[in-house]
């Protein structure tokens, strides 16, 4: 552990798992000022940022789109982080980073065995809505919803092309797990684990 003034910094040095042989750099730190948590994965030209978002960040910005409480409390306590990705290889020589939220999968550190789950997409809640017969998430609310969440299939081009957004992982506040990633860059699949994530805690 490194302590700097403002951050804590945690840093290890992971191999690749499956066809990627680079060294991994994963980075934890934590936002004295708001007490928020950031994991940060750098890794064959993908740079992998998972910010915590409070659950009254997310009920707030959601009331202000159109949401009900009822419907904006139920997103904010699905642990929600906004999730920043770029790819950092050089625009020359680098390759196009695709990414498919759907094939990453999530384990409860406290789980009782090793089942992996998948992560909460926006096409989750849309189906949800639907079969709730949820007429109070109104068009105008849903389209909000969809641009503020992260795409589920996006392909990054070299030279630093990047998105942001915020991703459901749905899980209970407080909840910690562990988080497979996989990304692919022209024929060659990625994966990696980030280790001991929190979902932010509902203060």
């Amino acid at each position: 552990m490194i302590y700097f003034k403002r951050t804590l910094i945690i840093i290890c040095f992971l191999p690749g798992i499956l066809l990627a042989q680079r060294e991994a750099q994963i980075e934890a730190e934590i936002d004295e000022s708001t007490g928020l948590k950031t994991w940060k994965l750098i890794q064959s030209g993908l740079e992998l940022q998972l910010v915590q978002r409070s659950p009254d960040q997310t009920r707030g910005f959601y009331l202000g789109r159109g949401f009900t409480k009822k419907d904006s409390n139920e997103i904010a306590t699905q642990c929600v982080f906004q999730t920043i990705v770029k790819n950092t290889a050089l625009q020359k020589t680098g390759e196009a980073i695709s990414i498919a939220l759907k094939t990453w999968r999530l384990k409860k550190i406290n789980a009782e065995n090793d089942q992996t789950q998948r992560i909460k997409l926006k096409e989750d809640w849309a189906s949800q809505w639907s079969q709730d017969n949820n007429k109070q998430v109104t068009p105008s609310a849903r389209i909000a919803f969809k641009w503020s969440t992260f795409p589920s299939e996006q392909t990054f081009e070299a030279g630093g092309d990047y998105n942001w957004g915020m991703i459901t992982f749905g899980l209970p506040p407080g909840e910690q797990f562990d988080l497979h990633v996989f990304w692919h860059t022209n024929q060659q699949t990625h994966e990696q684990w980030i280790s001991n994530i929190q979902c932010p805690i509902d203060q």
